[in-house]
């Protein structure tokens, strides 16, 4: 937990790259009408438009809440000089607008993930008959993207439904990883949120139990599965960084940057609220089986 940028390496599973957009756009299984295969594949390069400019907005938010958070240290470094030097004022007003810049950067963010999500959903609509491991590919994609929105909750349902693979086949395998993965960062962002806003430690603790359990599943099944050193201490490093969230002074905390993916805010229901699909209690595996999903972060956290 050292450094501002070095916070969680994402060590996981790159799941766009292993399944080429072709694919995604124009297989859309048997029995499809073309004009449905074209509003389809036109949706889906839409919705990646939508994504890219997400994490381009994203980005910029990530950088001005850095900016917040060298403002708010140098002012209380330079408190007592501010003070006496008579610069007080000024220097909380900079504090105050660069607050502001991070709201809005946060806000647009959002609001291009919402797009990217609604764009995603528009695909999964039209693919409902279609074939269903290109529909689950479609379905991680709009889960991770509700999840960055800050509907964090919603994102995680979808993501829940995925983290059983369909078969042993490679492809499948990677697409439950990377499902566990995502959903173990929703479950990490979520903890943290709401102990920033507040809420009650059964609450947020509840979250933090469920990533570290699917951090602890996915690091003990790189540890027996093919995949080097770097990745499993990357996973590894992940289950320690739920114990820091779930020990460290709240006053500590706020002083840390969020994850780069992180959203600014929750929007949307919280745990336990409306939607089926997630249990409202934490799991009680030690490993995180059955519990959602566990993967690693990434730069930022």
């Amino acid at each position: 937990m050292t450094g501002t940028r070095g916070m969680f390496r994402r060590v996981g599973w790159t799941f766009w790259a292993l399944v080429p957009v072709a694919v995604l756009a124009f297989h859309f299984g048997p029995g499809r009408s073309l004009a449905a295969r074209e509003i389809a594949a036109t949706r889906f390069r839409e919705a990646g438009v939508l994504e890219r400019e997400a994490i381009e907005a994203q980005g910029r938010a990530y950088e001005s809440h850095l900016a917040v958070i060298e403002r708010r240290r140098s002012v209380f470094l330079n408190q007592r000089d501010e003070i006496e030097g008579g610069e007080g004022d000024e220097r909380d007003a900079a504090l105050l607008s660069a607050m502001e810049i991070e709201r809005v950067a946060y806000e647009e963010a959002a609001d291009r993930w919402a797009e990217t999500a609604d764009a995603y959903a528009q695909v999964e609509e039209r693919l409902e008959d279609g074939d269903a491991r290109t529909l689950d590919r479609v379905r991680w994609s709009k889960g991770r993207a509700l999840v960055r929105s800050g509907a964090i909750w919603d994102g995680a349902a979808d993501l829940e439904l995925l983290i059983e693979p369909r078969s042993d086949e490679a492809g499948d395998q990677e697409l439950a990883r990377a499902a566990r993965e995502e959903l173990a960062t929703a479950h990490y962002f979520g903890a943290r949120l709401l102990r920033l806003a507040g809420e009650p430690a059964a609450k947020w603790r509840a979250e933090v139990i469920k990533a570290r359990q699917h951090f602890r599943y996915l690091a003990e099944t790189a540890s027996a599965g093919e995949f080097d050193r770097t990745q499993v201490h990357g996973l590894e490093d992940n289950v320690e960084r739920t114990i820091d969230l779930e020990q460290m002074d709240k006053s500590e905390l706020e002083g840390r940057p969020l994850p780069r993916e992180s959203p600014g805010a929750m929007r949307g229901r919280r745990p336990g609220q409306g939607r089926p699909g997630t249990s409202q209690q934490p799991p009680t595996q030690r490993d995180g089986r059955g519990a959602g999903g566990a993967g690693p972060i990434g730069p930022g956290w």
